[in-house]
């Protein structure tokens, strides 16, 4: 009988059209909220659904890298991956420099860590960096390398294998000077990518393990 009586008095309710709830000459939250149309899929999410199932079944520890830049080059500009070692990172590849042999110019790359503070607390704090990006003497040797000026903002990605910075990768729209657009599909691929490294170094050192003791059988 309760229900009833709800349903009867919900019927008599006056019904406002759309046009009134949206006041005069301002934009309705029906019309702007709701459209009836789908929601464009973001770069980012497209990017991560393709790839993400080729992270799963890696070859090598170069094929996971390649799979990074693949994926930023969907976003950014243009961007670099470096390796991490204790002191320095090396340039490891890139994509969208306009420079002559832009990819041996980045390989043959060698960055003392202790000349950056900038990348050195983005390294020790194990965090993503977006935003505009402080000048020292590697920060100014590296965009004086790829040229094109300072750009208003980076963004910077650490990929963390067991505990540690494996490899930084920088991306920017310089060429452009479009802003950043929303990352949140990277920034979940670069970790996956972390712990496909971690897989990769164990598997490594698996396989060396299972040698040294067949070395040891057959002596």
């Amino acid at each position: 009988m309760e229900g009833a009586r709800v349903y009867d008095e919900s019927g008599q309710q006056e019904f406002i059209p759309k046009e009134e709830l949206q006041g005069d000459g301002e934009e309705g939250g029906w019309e702007t909220d709701w459209t009836g149309q789908p929601a464009a899929e973001r770069k980012d999410i497209t990017a991560l659904r393709s790839l993400t199932q080729e992270l799963r079944f890696p070859n090598s520890t170069s094929e996971i890298t390649l799979l990074i830049l693949r994926f930023a080059s969907d976003i950014f500009q243009r961007g670099i991956l470096f390796m991490t070692g204790t002191d320095e990172i090396v340039g490891l590849g890139q994509f969208g420099l306009e420079i002559e042999r832009a990819d041996e110019k980045i390989r043959e790359k060698v960055l003392p860590l202790k000349d950056s503070p900038f990348l050195t607390r983005i390294v020790n704090e194990l965090h993503s960096y977006r935003g505009p990006m402080e000048k020292d003497k590697v920060t100014e040797f590296m965009m004086t390398e790829i040229g094109g000026g300072w750009p208003v903002e980076v963004a910077i990605y650490p990929i963390i294998a067991e505990g540690n910075v494996a490899a930084i990768l920088y991306c920017d729209n310089l060429p452009t000077g479009e802003a950043i657009a929303e990352t949140e599909g990277l920034e979940i691929f670069v970790s996956q990518a972390g712990l496909a490294l971690e897989k990769s170094l164990l598997q490594r050192r698996l396989q060396e393990m299972q040698k040294k003791m067949e070395n040891k059988t057959n002596t």
